[in-house]
C-alpha cells in the first residue's frame, strides 16, 4: 500500500504544481531519488523529445551505476501539440516501480513541460 500512496501523491503533485524549472527533482526529491536519477531522466526524456518521432524510439532506458536507481521512459501519448511521457523508475533494492508521467508541448522554443 506504500507504493500506492506513492504514486497517488506524485499524480497530486504533478496535476496540482505550477511549471516551474526543475519540477521533476522536486517532485521525486522526497522519494528516495538523487538529483543524478533526476537528470537522467530529463535527459531520456529531452533524447525521446529530440527525435523525429518520438514515438518510434519505444522506451528508453535509464541507470544510475552509483546509486543503483534505473528506469525507463517511453512515449505515453500524443494530444494536438503535446505529448505525454511516462516514467517507470526504480530505486536500488525497491519492491517496485515509481511511475509517474509529464506533458510536453511544442512551442516556438522547443519542447516545454505543461501542467
Amino acid at each position: 500500500m506504500r507504493l500506492s500512496g506513492v504514486v497517488l501523491a506524485v499524480v497530486a503533485a504533478l496535476a496540482c504544481a505550477p511549471v516551474a524549472a526543475n519540477p521533476l527533482s522536486r517532485i521525486l526529491s522526497k522519494s528516495g531519488f538523487t538529483p543524478e536519477d533526476t537528470n537522467l531522466m530529463r535527459e531520456t526524456e529531452q533524447r525521446i523529445l529530440g527525435a523525429a518521432q518520438p514515438g518510434s524510439l519505444g522506451a528508453v532506458s535509464w541507470k544510475n551505476a552509483d546509486s543503483g536507481a534505473h528506469g525507463e521512459v517511453r512515449f505515453g501519448a500524443r494530444q494536438g501539440n503535446c505529448m505525454t511521457l511516462v516514467h517507470q523508475a526504480y530505486l536500488e533494492g525497491s519492491e517496485g516501480p515509481r511511475q509517474l508521467s509529464r506533458k510536453f508541448c511544442e512551442a516556438e522554443a522547443g519542447w516545454l513541460l505543461s501542467q
